[in-house]
């Protein structure tokens, strides 16, 4: 596929995640004004079914066009080539991960966090694809090498990303129980116990992708030493990573570790997420490996 015609695929699929997020953000305004019984809330809503659609499109849109790049690369086995890949990767995977918190009434109104993380992401695809496009300088490495840690980095992201979105929301919906905000509309929304157990699962589940991730890494690291020159180790792609990697370690056991539980594992799911993009930051800015 030439860069043009993915340029179009993401500007096009961005647009379809902005119109899928103001509609998640209208459902939700609608079922908080409902619960008051205020006149605006019997207005009538978008259907869950209009947002499915739009959520389904991106999921199926983001990974066709990843396999369509995966396909006309004749890259082997290995779909990542570039940044660009990745952020195709995770955006079609969340939002697929999205329609399935769709069917759970006890997360409701977590799609109205979610999709404007996704709109991001894959408008950062576009940037990626047509302004600071770079391959992967990594074809001194093993084939096997190269594909577990790009997965493992990539697909860790997405969990550490679901917590993040499950954090804020947590935040969010703390402070208006707090203020005694319109409560009984957040009765309608996902309770405080079940986002918390979103933060401890989706973190669990990215520290462990991280940790293959960054084993990977590693030895990526020790086979290209002598190409990223002496002090590597303390290159902020590096630094950046493993502590990101520590925030997680702490937040998935915030059930043993009680002290770190509620807003603060919130907190710690958010930083991690940010510090990780900022990792991606580097490696955009800079080319090279992931």
């Amino acid at each position: 596929m030439s860069p043009t015609l993915t340029n179009l695929g993401l500007m096009g699929l961005t647009g379809v995640s902005a119109a899928a997020s103001v509609v998640a953000v209208i459902r939700l305004r609608a079922t908080m004004l409902r619960a008051t019984g205020g006149q605006e809330g019997t207005q009538e809503r978008p259907s869950k079914r209009a947002l499915n659609v739009l959520v389904a499109v991106v999921a199926v849109g983001s990974a066709g066009l990843l396999a369509q790049r995966w396909w006309a690369s004749g890259s082997g086995w290995n779909p990542l080539r570039a940044h660009v890949d990745g952020l195709l990767l995770i955006a079609s995977m969340l939002a697929a991960v999205g329609l399935y918190v769709h069917r759970r009434p006890r997360l409701g109104g977590l799609s109205a966090f979610y999709l404007p993380l996704l709109t991001v992401i894959l408008a950062w695809a576009v940037c990626a694809s047509a302004w600071t496009y770079r391959p992967f300088n990594m074809e001194t490495l093993h084939p096997v090498w190269r594909g577990v840690h790009l997965m493992g980095v990539y697909v860790g992201t997405l969990g550490c990303t679901v917590a993040a979105v499950a954090g804020v929301m947590y935040l969010v919906v703390a402070r208006r129980l707090k203020l005694k905000r319109n409560p009984g509309g957040l009765m309608r929304l996902a309770s405080l116990e079940a986002l918390e157990q979103v933060i401890v699962q989706a973190s669990t589940l990215g520290f462990a992708l991280l940790t293959v991730g960054l084993v990977s890494g590693v030895v990526v690291l020790v086979e290209e030493g002598e190409r990223l020159g002496p002090g590597w180790w303390t290159s902020p792609k590096v630094v950046l990573a493993f502590a990101a990697w520590g925030l997680y370690a702490v937040v998935m056991n915030v059930r043993v570790a009680t002290v770190f539980r509620g807003r603060r594992a919130a907190w710690l799911a958010i930083t991690g997420l940010v510090l990780l993009w900022g990792v991606y930051g580097i490696v955009t800015a800079g080319g090279g490996a992931a």
